[in-house]
């Protein structure tokens, strides 16, 4: 599981669709092994991309959540401070 706080989420959206999901305000829990691949938007944010079609977006370093990402993975407790 991938706990990711409000603070560095830019944004989470499904391409094609109208309008982003709502946070309001709350972290995200993301099961690791729902993400397809990390890479870069189209924006050239750092994005998570989801099973199910959505993106997150987030203001990290592409390092830092690829750390976070293996560790998830591997079952392993990790954080970025």
């Amino acid at each position: 599981m991938i706990y990711i706080s409000q603070k560095v989420i830019l944004g989470i959206k499904r391409p094609n669709s109208l309008e982003g999901a709502k946070v309001l305000g709350k972290p995200v829990l993301i099961n690791a092994c729902n993400i397809v691949f990390l890479s870069h938007n189209n924006d050239g944010q750092v994005t998570f991309f989801m099973q199910n079609g959505f993106e997150i977006s987030i203001n990290i370093f592409f390092s830092e959540a690829e750390q976070i990402l293996n560790s998830a993975m591997q079952g392993k407790e990790d954080e970025i401070n």
